[in-house]
């Protein structure tokens, strides 16, 4: 579950937590390849039938018996026919209508007769297609409560073994703690994608022992279902008034720091500045990603689902931290977003 070496986000577990989710798997819930968001119906079509009679081909019926008609007292009117020849055609032209019509009325039975069984057969299948698809969705829905059920036996354990073990900061929140230029807008995203299921909050303070200085975390986040406790961290190359190198790699401060968090059974999870300006979507989802992983909880990763993973950033050392002051690399991101 750690990030790479020497790349943003740096996330470092505790080992009380990896022996338990090791020892503890995360149950797997089995999808089913046809489904789709839990469930689906195969799509059956009714078999198109062909309508030979229809009022189309009745009108052109009618239409060509009237020209006949038409044609034959022209004919009359021009040649002179006589009276038998004339009605002989009359009644030649209405027997050829009215045959055509009992053509098209047995031409459409027939279809009827051999659309009907296909029908029936349709009808038989979909019926069966949904019968399937009903046995298969309850089938689901047990398997998705024996997962739920799993996963909160799950959570009871882990929660039980926290409750003993992680240690909680001395205050719930120290408005007078200085905070960095990027960390209230960064709040305003934890809010929108952690409220209700976290309990979090800003500028807490955690006392050294044997000394009388604190550690004060940029953001808390407790998991309230495991009581998992999350530190994250918003690092800077260097600070802003004095341009003096800041969270570097060849620097022991943070990882003596991280040690402090291990030791309480807290997860660390550290953001550079730069990811949290200009990604803040995905590291909120990288969060999640490490929740999920430990607890199981996948409902932060639903809302975060359509944001693209968060690009990984190298972690910067004293001389890179140096020239990123002189040549002013936290104007770059920060002017458009922020003010100094």
């Amino acid at each position: 579950m750690n990030s790479p070496r020497g790349f943003y986000p740096v996330i470092v577990i505790p080992d009380s937590i990896r022996y338990f989710c090791i020892n503890n798997p995360i149950p797997v819930l089995n999808s089913s390849p046809n489904s789709v968001a839990g469930f689906s119906f195969e799509p059956q079509l009714t078999p198109k039938k062909q309508h030979i009679y229809s009022n189309f081909y009745l009108y052109w019926i009618i239409v060509m018996w009237v020209v006949s008609v038409v044609i034959v007292m022209l004919v009359n009117q021009l040649f002179g026919m006589s009276i038998v020849a004339f009605w002989l055609s009359l009644i030649c032209a209405s027997v050829s209508a009215v045959t055509a019509c009992f053509y098209l009325r047995f031409i459409d039975f027939k279809w009827c007769k051999h659309y009907q069984p296909k029908l029936t057969q349709t009808q038989q299948q979909r019926s069966k297609s949904e019968s399937n698809s009903l046995h298969r969705l309850k089938c689901q829905t047990q398997e998705i409560q024996q997962y739920n059920n799993l996963l909160e036996e799950r959570s009871k354990k882990l929660l039980f073994l926290l409750s003993k073990i992680v240690q909680h900061p001395s205050n719930q929140g120290n408005t007078g703690v200085q905070q960095g230029v990027s960390e209230k807008q960064f709040f305003i995203y934890l809010c929108r994608y952690f409220s209700g299921v976290y309990d979090f909050c800003m500028g807490v303070e955690f006392p050294i022992p044997n000394t009388s200085f604190c550690y004060t975390a940029d953001f808390i986040l407790i998991h309230q279902a495991t009581g998992l406790a999350i530190d994250i961290e918003i690092d800077e190359p260097y600070d802003g008034k004095t341009g003096k190198p800041h969270h570097c790699m060849d620097q022991n401060k943070d990882q003596q720091r991280n040690r402090f968090f291990l030791e309480r059974n807290w997860v660390v999870i550290r953001f550079s500045e730069y990811q949290v300006v200009k990604c803040p979507e995905g590291c909120c989802k990288a969060i999640a990603q490490v929740i999920f992983q430990i607890t199981g909880d996948y409902r932060g990763l639903i809302k975060l689902q359509n944001v693209k993973e968060l690009v990984p950033q190298k972690q910067w050392k004293v001389k890179e931290a140096v020239y990123m002051a002189k040549t002013k690399f936290r104007q770059s991101y920060l002017k458009n977003n922020f003010l100094l």
